[in-house]
């Protein structure tokens, strides 16, 4: 009874701490525990739920990088639909060959495939083929569209209209056959409808690259590597403000051997290009170059060059820290830890499943779909 009144004397201090002193402490504070902290009154419910106090937390307690382990990768064993996630810093602090526990995420089982991240929310598609936006922090879900087999998506936040959209690429192929129609459509959560643009004026730059991998989300744009109609490989950058496409040039290396397979990711604020020689062969290298000024062909800068002498191929592609990439293989069910400053890699092991696949990454956050219904 002690303790319980000593809890309650507590929670009654906390419902009368002065209005502005609150305001500045709660953004600082983890999602899960402002998730809790909605119960201590209405006013603090009114405040944790306002657009205002969710787009503070956001810039402040991630951006800022006061969450000890923001980025969360999301697994799935091959033995079932049931969806997995592991912190990537609780991987890059592991010793050599460690293995690590992931958590079951049991609000998403029937979610079958990551299709973009941003905010906290992901784009997924289900069991049944419906494509959604979901919070696997808060649980929120909100439906968008039936899935198409052979659509690349992007997903990102429009922050001159504080909406969040959905790009949909159909009919990306090698070919740049007249047949095949490719047309771009954006979804806007906040309107709840599809808006069909001009046609796609790109190819997928070659038959190892995977047609439906998530656009990379920086500086407001989605980026995905292709072919222009010069059959030169670049990097088509979609505004998600002004809903249009433009180029941004690769480094002169990625095409003097079109044999070779290029991919891009965010790493620190900046973009990554990846060059993959060997692709066939058990002597893979990899060259990452990185974009210092977004947007500006001459300041590509090559980062680091290693080798991957495990084969096959890395698929996957991660920031853990400003120096440190996971790599992945989901068929290999092979990941490791690449630390650039020591140029060598850390292999990883997940603990409750023999075979893996990274379906994406998300950060925990407040976000609320709610808002815009």
């Amino acid at each position: 009874m002690c303790a319980l009144n000593a809890v309650q004397k507590k929670m009654c201090a906390l419902k009368h701490l002065p209005s502005d002193l609150v305001e500045a402490i709660l953004p600082f504070l983890p999602p899960k525990s402002l998730g809790r902290f909605k119960s201590v009154s209405k006013r603090w419910y009114s405040l944790i739920s306002s657009p205002n106090f969710i787009k503070t937390h956001i810039h402040i307690y991630t951006e800022n990088n006061l969450n000890p382990d923001p980025t969360h990768i999301i697994l799935v064993p091959d033995e079932g639909d049931s969806l997995y996630s592991v912190g990537i810093k609780q991987l890059n602090t592991q010793s050599s060959r460690a293995t690590v526990n992931a958590k079951f995420l049991n609000f998403y089982k029937p979610l079958v495939e990551i299709l973009g991240s941003c905010n906290g929310l992901l784009l997924a598609s289900d069991v049944y083929n419906n494509l959604c936006i979901v919070n696997p922090t808060t649980g929120e879900k909100v439906p968008v569209a039936k899935s198409i087999h052979g659509t690349t998506y992007g997903f990102g936040y429009d922050s001159s209209k504080d909406d969040y959209k959905v790009i949909s690429i159909s009919g990306m192929s090698v070919s740049d056959s007249d047949s095949m129609c490719k047309t771009v459509s954006v979804y806007s959560l906040r309107n709840n409808s599809w808006n069909m643009l001009t046609n796609f004026p790109y190819q997928q730059h070659d038959q190892y690259s995977h047609s439906q991998c998530p656009g990379v989300l920086l500086n407001n744009n989605l980026h995905w590597v292709v072919r222009n109609r010069r059959s030169k490989l670049t990097i088509a950058a979609f505004s998600l403000a002004n809903e249009e496409f433009c180029e941004i040039g690769l480094p002169d290396s990625f095409n003097y051997d079109l044999d070779k397979v290029s991919r891009v990711f965010a790493l620190g604020g900046k973009l990554v290009g990846v060059l993959c020689d060997g692709l066939l062969s058990p002597d893979n290298f990899y060259e990452l170059w990185v974009m210092k000024e977004y947007g500006v062909h001459m300041s590509w800068t090559k980062c680091c060059v290693f080798e991957n002498n495990m084969h096959p191929c890395f698929e996957f592609f991660a920031q853990v820290s400003n120096r440190d990439i996971l790599l992945g293989n989901n068929d290999a069910n092979k990941f490791f830890i690449y630390k650039m400053d020591e140029r060598r890699c850390t292999s990883v092991k997940i603990k409750w499943c023999q075979k893996v696949m990274v379906y994406g990454t998300y950060v925990e956050s407040l976000e609320s779909l709610k808002r815009f219904r």
